[in-house]
Parts: C-alpha cells; sequence; structure tokens
C-alpha cells in the first residue's frame, strides 16, 4: 500500500503550515503520480498561508500558475504538465535532456518525466527513457517488498499506455529490438510476479508485446514468448490467434510451433464439444426452470393470482421474456444458432431464481427485475446457480462460428508449418544417419543387380498403396510405372535407390531379420530412400531452372540470417536448401512445377501424408527401426517417388 494513501492533502491540516513539509509532500506526490493531491493542496486553508512565506522562493509563481488552473478549472494539459514537473525537478529541468540525473531520488524519481512524455505523446522520447532510465531501475526491484512492487506496478502501467500508442506501423518502426528484449526481460524477470499488476494488465502487455515481436520479425523470440507466459494469451482473441500464427510461419521452431497448435486445438474442442452436448446442456436448464415455475405454481398459487407484484414478476418472467417457450421449443430440430442464443438466455436468466436485482428485458423491451427468489428460497436458488455456473464454464464466448473459421484456419496453417519445420530439421538428421551409415557398410554392389531390384519394386506397386484421389490420378499412377529413368536422371537418386533396394533385399534374405543388427541396417536404409526424395525435388527444381528464365526464389534458413529467399541452383540453395525448403516451395509455387491436370493442393496432401509416416514412426529418433515399420516406410516413400514422377511436368 502507498504510505501516502493515508496522509491526504485534505486530511494534513496543520501540518501544512510547515513549508519544509509541504516542500517535501509536494515532490513525493508529484513522482508517485499523485497529481489530484497536489490540486487538492491548493485548496487548502494554509495554502495562501505558506505561499506567502515562500513568496521569495523560485516555486512561488509555479504553484500560483497551479493554482489558477485549478481555481479556473481549465484543464491545459500542456500548462499543467510542465508545472509539475518543474516543481518536482526544478525549473531548470529539460525533460527532452534524456541524460541528465534528476533532483529527486528514490524509486519514484522517473514516474513524473515519463508520464510527461506519455501524455504529451512523445513516443519516441518516452521509449529512450524506458531504456536508459526506467527499464533499468526496474529489472533491480526483484523482491516482494511492497513498495517496491507498487513501484513497478505504476511504471508497468504508464508502459502499457505507451504499448498502445505504438501499436500504428509508422510509430513501431522507431522502436528497436533491443527495447522489445528490454520489455520481454522486464516482463520476465520482474513484472510478471508481481501481484500489484492485475491479470488484465499482464495480459493486455502479452498481447501488445507479441504484435511488436511480429512486426519486427522476432519470430522465434516471440514464439518463446509465448510458450513462457501461454497462461496470459487469450486464444479466445482472433488478432492475438492471428499474430502468433504469422510468428509461427517464420520461426522454424517445431516444438514452439507444436505447443501453439496444441493449446488451439483445445480452443476447438471445447467449440466441438459444446455444441455436441449443446441439445443435453439445454435439456438440463429447461427442466430446472420448468421445475421452478411448478414449485411456485404450487406454493404460491394463490398469491400469483391476488399480489398483483407477484403475478406482474411471474408473468413477466414467463411470457413477456418469452422463458417458457424457449423452455419448451423442441432443441433438438433447431439450428445451431438458435440453440446457442437460447442457452446465452436461460443461463442470465436463471440469475433471478438466486437474486432480486437481476434485470431482464421483455421481448417489447421492457425492463424489470422479477424477484422469483423470494418464491422459491434459498436452497432452490443455490441449486440454480451452481447448475448455471457448470454449464457456463462450457460456453464458449460469443461469435462462436467466426471463431471457429479462424480456428481452424489456424490449425490448418499450423499443420503446413508443423510438416515444413518437421522436415527442414529432419533433413540434416537423415545426414547424420547416412554418414553412419557408412562406416558400417562398404561392400561393394552390382549396378546392374541393383537397378533390376530396382525396377521391379518400382514398378510393381499398385495404385491401391497409394493416396489416390480420383481416377486421373489413379491412371497418371500407372503410367508412372514405365518412367523409372525420369527418376534416375539425377546420379544421386539413382545412386541412394540402387544401394538402398540391394541392402534391403540381402537384409529380407538374412537369417535373423529381427535381430539388432538388422533393426539398425533398416534405420540407415530408410535414410537413403528418405534422402532420395529430397535430392529429386532438388533435382526437379535445378532442372526447371535452367529451362525457365525466371523462377521464384526459395526459402532457406541459414544460421546466421534466419530465413533467407536465395536463387535455386545457387550455393546456398545447395548448401541450406532442406525438405522444409521444398515442400515450402511446392506449397507455395507448386502449380507452375506440375503437369496441366494436376491440383497442387492433391500433391501437398500426399506429400504430408508421407511426412506424418515418417513422424509417426519417430525413425529420426532412433538408432534402431523395426523391420515391420521399415517394411512400411520404403514402400510409402517408393510410392511418393513414382506420384511425383507422375505428377511433375518435365
Amino acid at each position: 500500500m502507498d504510505i501516502y494513501q493515508e496522509f491526504s492533502a485534505r486530511h494534513f491540516g496543520a501540518y501544512l503550515d510547515s513549508e519544509e513539509f509541504l516542500d517535501y509532500m509536494l515532490r513525493q506526490w508529484l513522482l508517485k503520480g499523485r497529481h489530484l493531491d497536489v490540486c487538492h493542496v491548493i485548496d487548502h486553508p494554509s495554502f495562501t498561508k505558506v505561499m506567502n512565506a515562500c513568496r521569495n522562493d523560485e516555486r512561488y509563481a509555479l504553484l500560483v500558475e497551479l493554482s489558477d488552473l485549478y481555481e479556473s478549472e481549465i484543464t491545459l494539459a500542456s500548462q499543467y504538465n510542465e508545472t509539475l514537473l518543474a516543481l518536482a525537478y526544478g525549473e531548470d529541468f529539460d525533460p527532452f535532456e534524456l541524460n541528465q540525473d534528476t533532483r529527486a531520488k528514490g524509486d519514484w524519481r522517473y514516474h513524473l518525466w515519463f508520464y510527461f512524455f506519455n501524455n504529451e505523446g512523445h513516443v519516441a522520447e518516452s521509449w529512450q527513457l524506458f531504456n536508459t532510465k526506467i527499464y533499468p531501475l526496474c529489472a533491480t526491484l526483484n523482491n516482494a517488498r511492497a513498495d517496491h512492487m507498487q513501484t513497478l506496478a505504476r511504471y508497468f502501467n504508464e508502459l502499457s499506455v505507451l504499448m498502445d500508442k505504438t501499436r500504428d506501423p509508422d510509430i513501431l518502426e522507431s522502436v528497436t529490438k533491443k527495447t522489445i528484449m528490454n520489455l520481454y526481460d522486464l516482463f520476465l524477470q520482474v513484472a510478471h510476479n508481481d501481484t500489484m499488476i492485475d491479470f488484465a494488465t499482464k495480459r493486455s502487455f502479452c498481447e501488445r508485446l507479441i504484435h511488436m515481436m511480429k512486426y519486427k520479425e522476432m519470430h522465434r523470440v516471440g514464439l518463446e514468448f509465448y510458450i513462457t507466459f501461454n497462461d496470459l494469451f487469450d486464444l479466445n482473441d482472433i488478432p492475438t490467434v492471428i499474430s502468433l500464427v504469422n510468428l509461427s510461419k517464420s520461426a522454424y521452431d517445431y516444438h514452439a510451433v507444436h505447443v501453439l497448435h496444441g493449446d488451439i486445438q483445445a480452443i476447438q474442442y471445447r467449440i466441438e464439444k459444446y455444441k455436441g452436448d449443446i441439445v443435453s446442456q439445454l435439456t438440463k436448464i429447461s427442466e430446472y426452470i420448468l421445475r421452478m415455475k411448478n414449485v411456485i405454481e404450487e406454493q404460491h398459487g394463490g398469491k400469483i393470482h391476488e399480489d398483483s407484484f407477484i403475478q406482474a414478476d411471474f408473468n413477466f418472467f414467463f411470457y413477456e421474456c418469452g422463458i417458457e417457450e424457449m423452455c419448451t421449443a423442441n432443441f433438438s430440430e433447431l439450428p445451431f444458432e438458435d440453440q446457442d442464443s437460447i442457452v446465452r438466455n436461460l443461463l442470465n436468466a436463471m440469475i433471478c431464481f438466486y437474486k432480486a436485482d437481476k434485470t431482464l428485458t421483455s421481448e417489447e423491451g421492457k425492463v424489470k427485475e422479477p424477484a422469483l427468489n423470494l418464491l422459491i428460497g434459498w436452497e432452490l436458488g443455490n441449486e440454480g446457480m451452481k447448475l448455471r455456473n457448470r454449464v457456463l464454464s462450457l460456453v464458449p464466448d460469443v461469435g462462436i462460428e467466426y471463431r471457429e473459421i479462424m480456428t481452424s484456419d489456424a490449425l490448418i496453417q499450423l499443420d503446413e508449418c508443423l510438416t515444413e519445420f518437421y522436415l527442414h530439421d529432419l533433413s540434416p538428421k537423415v545426414e547424420a544417419i547416412i554418414q553412419k551409415s557408412e562406416q558400417y557398410d562398404l561392400e561393394p554392389i552390382d549396378p546392374k543387380q541393383a537397378l533390376t531390384l530396382l525396377e521391379e519394386t518400382f514398378t510393381s506397386l499398385h495404385h491401391h498403396s497409394a493416396l489416390i484421389f480420383g481416377e486421373e490420378e489413379k491412371e497418371r499412377f500407372e503410367k508412372s510405372a514405365k518412367q523409372l529413368p525420369r527418376l534416375l536422371k539425377s546420379n544421386e537418386v539413382k545412386r541412394l535407390l540402387t544401394i538402398a533396394e540391394v541392402k534391403w533385399h540381402e537384409l529380407e534374405n538374412a537369417n535373423k531379420p529381427e535381430s539388432q543388427q538388422s533393426s539398425q541396417k533398416a534405420a540407415f536404409l530408410i535414410a537413403d530412400y528418405v534422402k532420395a526424395v529430397e535430392e529429386y525435388l532438388s533435382h526437379i527444381l535445378v532442372s526447371k531452372r535452367v529451362t525457365k528464365q525466371t523462377m521464384p526464389l526459395i526459402d532457406v534458413a541459414m544460421p546466421e540470417s534466419g530465413l533467407t529467399s536465395v536463387e535455386i541452383g545457387s550455393e546456398e540453395y545447395y548448401h541450406y536448401a532442406t525438405l522444409g525448403s521444398f515442400y515450402h516451395y511446392l506449397s507455395a509455387n507448386g502449380t507452375s512445377l506440375l503437369k496441366r491436370n494436376v491440383d497442387k493442393v492433391q500433391v501437398v496432401e500426399y506429400l504430408t501424408h508421407w511426412v506424418n509416416s515418417i513422424r509417426t514412426s519417430s525413425f529420426d529418433q532412433k538408432d534402431e527401426l523395426e523391420i515391420e515399420t521399415a517394411q512400411v516406410l520404403r514402400r510409402e516413400t517408393i510410392v511418393l517417388l513414382r506420384r511425383l514422377v507422375a505428377d511433375l511436368a518435365d
């Protein structure tokens, strides 16, 4: 608690006769933002006496000016603020000299300065003051002392106002990444534990900070901040969800995006469960309300007809507000929009059974507070409130249809991000497995035998093994059986697949196919098949680049500069492009790479289906792989290659 709060200026009495005490308290109130108390001092009977005593003081004119503003009730913000600054820091204080020290001491010493910049709209100076003075000060207020927590809360409130003023992109342009990291650090180290900062203010701060991080392309940091404080984010707020999804697209952080995906999925699940259970909930609510109607009629039937007030309340609630009509409707035949509306109306009306001051509005616009709680007793009213609270806890915020659409769209986008980021992480892991396998298996293969085995495997696959969407795709898949040479135009693809096929048949013919050594070899071979997919996609893009004058750049994640767009076939392309890069390129620009009648969406879908199989197997996280699992992955990978051969244009 503010120790000065007990000493309002109106209660100082004789103490204000002391010029020294007045001087001290004025400074304290100003620095702590208690500007109203300063005005109250002017209204105090002793004010004139004290002012006459210090007529020669340099602050006399300032206090008179403040008195004039107060007495004339003119809200001249600039004059008022400058007067307060002069009172607190001295007449020679220039607020725009940010490197100076103030003569004021203590934790509050920058509050009025910060308030002045905020109130006058000097956003750039406000942020500079935050970085140079306020952030270093607040970072030290990291203990549980009440005065420290209160000081931090005051600064934090002003900071929230400043962040709100900075939402405009033109203003946000001037905010540096260092400032954003200072905000992050301040919240992480100090502010989030401050019990004097309410939950709503903390939530608002988090949402604004995420907005700033998104604008400044601080994608990984933004998701890290969300993961750390996800309990403070309202995922029912669509702008917040959109900001988080936009951060995710360039974060290249599979695990962080996975957490966000799960949190948004929980919101979707709540909506789906509510829609699935709504008839049951309506039945429970309506049964209770109709039971209360019967109780009132049985116990107070005579009064309803004799007492005009009781009759008015009873009729208003059940008939004029349409409550009985709602309760007797056939809920299962109503569209969801009507069901949802009735749930909310009945939950609102149920309060009347618990307390008498609940206002309802009739269908004709009449307003009344029906005191039905007096007719049923506390126990029945409390029973209704318990039921109401249980149901209310399951009811999503209003705007369910819009939120459902946006949530589904967000999950689709995050699914794409998860697939891309998983593939981005998968490529180096596959490379590491291949390098490890080369240390164990150095035996040469017979190239002719290898090609024969590969051709047998490639042509023997039936369309039932694939995720087929229609007759055209089925036909293309069957024709692709004769197009193995197209796949083997890449020497690296040819090398990987021929070696893998020979070794696979050796593994199948081994005496102990279920041994530990066989399981390890299976993991090595699947790495070859997966690498072949990456090499084939890379080869296709480079081949297209040769025949086309211009092609869209491809995004690659570089350690130094993050997500970067590079030329296909460039040195950076060969060094940094991954399966994730190719997946993203197909999703964004796949139409130009495909045959005329091929649907890009379907290509991305069957590619995603293959990725999900790889991910489910946890192949990239194990040193060994069960033979049965390896058989499935091998078949699905060769099917994928055959489909790509069928769908990608020459």
